[in-house]
């Protein structure tokens, strides 16, 4: 598979009139054409900033400092906003996590899915209206051709989601990104968009970039996965990787605090003490240093580097350091990679 997007060394902060808060800090991560990635992380570790830097929405006050965003070899933080409204949409498309807030309440969604269309395709009304209802029954919209004609606070929340869906596809992007799809939605509804997902990476084999805070939403449909804390990469995998062979100490939190229905023992999860660190004020050495333990006096002066665990699994963690002390479930002795 030929590589789609690769960002290099993200740094996005925003200037604040009490400091820079560091909201990404060094991420770096390739997707290939036809896959799904998956970036999970608790709620400020960067996952939905760096989304919104590929999609050159970052406003002020803030900014990219440093990095490359590749898009099929080009690289995106160079684009002027015009070349970049030409891409959005068209190329790239996004699924926000509220849609009540990304559909305009006053426009009916014909209105909203014509516009998009006859924008970014440059085709006639009647040709964008046709496609657009041929997308809506794409997603499960039930009657789309009466459906079109409704408002957004017409449709459920989980209907909303399949327009915003729609939306989002209706222009053959080559990149969707999804930020938290099903956050709002009850688990009935939450389990037909990720079956949909999957359905639309089979027919439409676009990549797919899903943002979330659920570990269990990302097992249904990501090949590969990044996990962020802080606004860094701690580590990144395969699903088999991330869900069989966790590496980093964050990761391990994570599974531990996730409900288990495969076995009838009464077991208490396990959360992560703690809380995130203030990116107006980062941590000089590993971000996750505070909440972890198996903290060394090397976690609290130096950030770690990426070891190699395996060709497809990385872990930033002194623990995989060939000096490191043995800890049961990891893996010490990686290579170190930067």
């Amino acid at each position: 598979m030929s590589t789609l997007l690769e960002v290099k060394n993200l740094k996005t902060s925003f200037f604040t009139h009490l400091g820079e808060i560091q909201a990404v800090r060094g991420a770096s991560f390739t997707l290939n054409q036809g896959e799904v990635l998956g970036i999970v992380g608790e709620s400020g570790s960067g996952k939905s900033v760096t989304a919104l830097s590929v999609m050159g929405l970052i406003e002020e006050p803030g900014k990219i400092k440093e990095g490359e965003i590749l898009f099929e070899g080009q690289d995106l933080t160079r684009y002027s906003n015009s070349q970049m409204s030409e891409l959005r949409g068209n190329e790239i498309s996004m699924i926000f996590q509220d849609p009540m807030t990304s559909l305009n309440p006053v426009y009916t969604i014909q209105n909203q899915m014509v516009e998009v269309l006859r924008r970014h395709q440059k085709i006639g009304k009647a040709e964008a209206r046709k496609r657009a209802i041929e997308m809506l029954r794409l997603v499960g919209i039930p009657e789309p051709e009466k459906r079109i004609k409704n408002y957004p606070h017409e449709f459920s929340g989980g209907m909303r989601q399949r327009v915003m869906i729609a939306n989002a596809l209706s222009c053959g992007p080559k990149l969707l990104i999804a930020d938290e799809p099903t956050t709002a939605l009850d688990v009935t509804i939450q389990a037909q968009i990720l079956d949909l997902m999957n359905e639309l990476k089979e027919r439409i084999n676009a990549a797919i970039i899903l943002i979330t805070h659920d570990l269990g939403v990302i097992a249904e449909v990501c090949d590969h996965i990044v996990v962020m804390y802080g606004g860094s990469i701690m580590e990144t995998g395969t699903e088999k990787d991330i869900f069989y062979n966790p590496q980093h100490p964050y990761t391990n939190g994570l599974h531990k605090s996730i409900p288990k229905m495969t076995t009838e023992q009464k077991s208490r999860l396990i959360p992560i003490r703690g809380t995130p660190p203030d990116l107006l004020h980062p941590p000089a050495g590993c971000p996750f240093s505070a909440r972890c333990p198996h903290t060394m006096a090397v976690c609290l002066e130096d950030a770690p580097p990426t070891y190699g665990i395996s060709d497809t699994q990385t872990s930033a963690c002194w623990l995989m350091d060939e000096k490191a002390p043995k800890v049961d479930n990891y893996v010490s002795g990686g290579k170190g990679i930067e």
